[in-house]
């Protein structure tokens, strides 16, 4: 009778052991799942951020400037947002040997939108007043639209105001149709009424 208390008692020990190996098992084998879904994970990070990278280079803002006078090859160029005339300049395929760039400021942030007219060695001078800013009152339609922003309707609304009234203060030209303050803030460094 102690022999089969003795085999009943080793084969519920079995049984017991049988069930918690396999339950073991199980959850060792959903351990590596486990494993393996982490490491596919971080494969799938690793592949977002080139994937983010990408649409950080595709995400770029590209502005658009039109090139005139005295550059190789004039017309409108897409240069990448924070660009400088310079930029432009090459873009265009540098300047001509008859450019004068006296006044212009080759190292200036570019703005969407803006002409950017290289005058040649002597045609009519604007008024600069410390080689800098661009006299209003007096500048030429071409200086005008070299301002940013600024193109050739807003040039002549310019020229058209201040024919009928001067410019008293630079903050006159927001009652131009069209410039407001947003303008009006990327103008005022660079414009002078005296």
């Amino acid at each position: 009778m102690n022999n089969s208390v003795y085999k009943k008692g080793l084969a519920v020990v079995l049984i017991i052991a049988i069930i918690i190996m396999a339950a073991l098992g199980i959850k060792l084998s959903g351990g590596d799942e486990e494993i393996i879904f982490t490491n596919y994970s971080s494969i799938d990070a690793n592949e977002s951020d080139e994937i983010n990278e990408g649409i950080k280079e595709e995400a770029k803002v590209y502005i658009y400037v039109d090139m005139d006078g005295a550059v190789v090859n004039p017309g409108v160029y897409g240069l990448i947002e924070g660009s400088r005339v310079i930029d432009a300049i090459n873009m265009a395929g540098g300047l001509t040997e008859k450019a004068f760039t006296q006044n212009l400021n080759k190292a200036r942030k570019l703005v969407d939108g803006e002409k950017i007219f290289i005058n040649e060695e002597g045609e009519a001078a604007d008024v600069f007043i410390d080689d800098k800013l661009i006299n209003i009152n007096t500048a030429s339609e071409n200086s005008l639209m070299s301002l940013p922003g600024i193109g050739e309707v807003y040039a002549k609304r310019i020229i058209e105001y201040r024919n009928a009234k001067r410019f008293n203060s630079i903050e006159e030209i927001k009652n131009i149709q069209g410039i407001g303050d947003k303008t009006f803030d990327k103008l005022k460094d660079l414009i002078t009424i005296n």
